[in-house]
């Protein structure tokens, strides 16, 4: 898997040069300041000579400056990614140890070893309760399960039960709050909720949004996607092409737009040549240009890629669906998208 998430965040400690950057979830970047501390209630930074804050929920990711010196040993190395988390937990620099056990979580992922992800996050959570990095514990895990189909729809909404009821419990920021809804909702409709209830709480969701931009646009796509399902492609084709035109989405929304357009585009192409190959470009965009969205995306995109390559029929056809079978392969192995293209299904 790839990493994923609303927030798998690079943090290093704040350098005498003022170059470290945050991310908001309304899109924007704020450069050149230095960051002091993160938790889950706020994080607060410097620019120039005012000490400013933002909420948790409005941080997407930080970067700092010194991160990759300070973790330098374990950026191609999960164990020892983790391990120096530890030792900064132990020489109490919560700001870098918060995130180092982030990346280690994320790279264990990565790398297929589902346990030991599992394991640091828990870790984490036991080691530093009040990190603003702490939602990535329910991101990660919820990201794993809701991409393994089905068969882990169950354990994706315990995950999102046991975050909704901590940001509610611990009256965490409102977004945290709401997107621990989303995710629930996304959970319980995999595991055989109704559409209509589903669509209702999508559209409630939605309209508490406000200031949380991203829970909003992610929230609109699954919208989107219902309404495909139940093939109201116009209520669909809308959502998606307004997601796609917008400014400043985050990826995993940019790439279920692209998806979204991209399966409406074939399943309206029949035999046209040229509209399934419109369809393929879309399904392409979603690998080539959301690489951090959630690897469910990616690996559904590279599938309905292969597909409507093989109804295109162009000249780079099979080379394209070929290329699309081997990235499922070596980056999606467990995914079950995968196991249906190398199928031939």
């Amino acid at each position: 898997m790839k990493p994923y998430c609303l927030a798998v965040c690079l943090l290093a400690l704040p350098a005498l040069a003022q170059e470290d950057r945050i991310f908001t979830v309304d899109g924007k970047e704020i450069d050149k300041v230095r960051v002091a501390s993160w938790d889950i209630r706020e994080l607060k930074y410097k620019e120039g000579n005012s000490e400013k804050s933002l909420s948790t929920d409005q941080v997407v990711r930080v970067e700092l400056e010194q991160f990759n010196d300070v973790f330098r040993l374990g950026l191609r190395d999960a164990d020892l990614m983790l391990t120096k988390a530890r030792e900064q937990v132990a020489e109490n620099q919560p700001l870098l140890a918060q995130l180092g056990f982030v990346r280690a979580s994320a790279m264990f992922f990565d790398s297929g070893r589902v346990q030991e992800a599992a394991a640091a996050l828990d870790e984490f959570e036991k080691a530093l309760p009040r990190a603003g990095a702490l939602p990535e514990i329910y991101r990660q895990k919820f990201e794993y399960y809701i991409g393994q189909g089905d068969k882990q729809a169950k354990s994706a909404a315990t995950v999102a039960g046991k975050y909704l009821s901590e940001a509610q419990g611990n009256a965490w920021p409102a977004g945290l709050a709401l997107e621990a809804e989303f995710f629930k909702a996304i959970a319980d409709r995999a595991a055989g909720g109704t559409p209509a209830e589903y669509q209702s709480r999508l559209e409630s969701i939605i309209q508490r949004a406000g200031q949380n931009v991203m829970v909003g646009n992610r929230a609109n796509i699954q919208l989107a996607n219902s309404y495909l399902d139940a093939k109201e492609n116009d209520k669909a084709r809308r959502l998606y092409e307004a997601v796609a035109g917008k400014a400043g989405v985050d990826e995993n929304s940019r790439a279920g737009a692209y998806l979204g357009l991209g399966l409406l585009t074939m399943a309206d192409a029949g035999n046209d040549a040229e509209a399934n190959k419109r369809a393929l470009l879309w399904f392409l965009r979603v690998y080539l240009e959301t690489r951090s969205a959630w690897p469910s995306l990616q690996a559904e995109a590279l599938y309905n890629a292969v597909q409507a390559a093989g109804k295109w029929r162009g000249p780079e056809s099979q080379f394209i669906q070929a290329r699309c079978r081997g990235a499922l392969k070596n980056e999606f192995p467990d995914s079950d998208w995968t196991e249906r293209a190398l199928a031939g299904r």
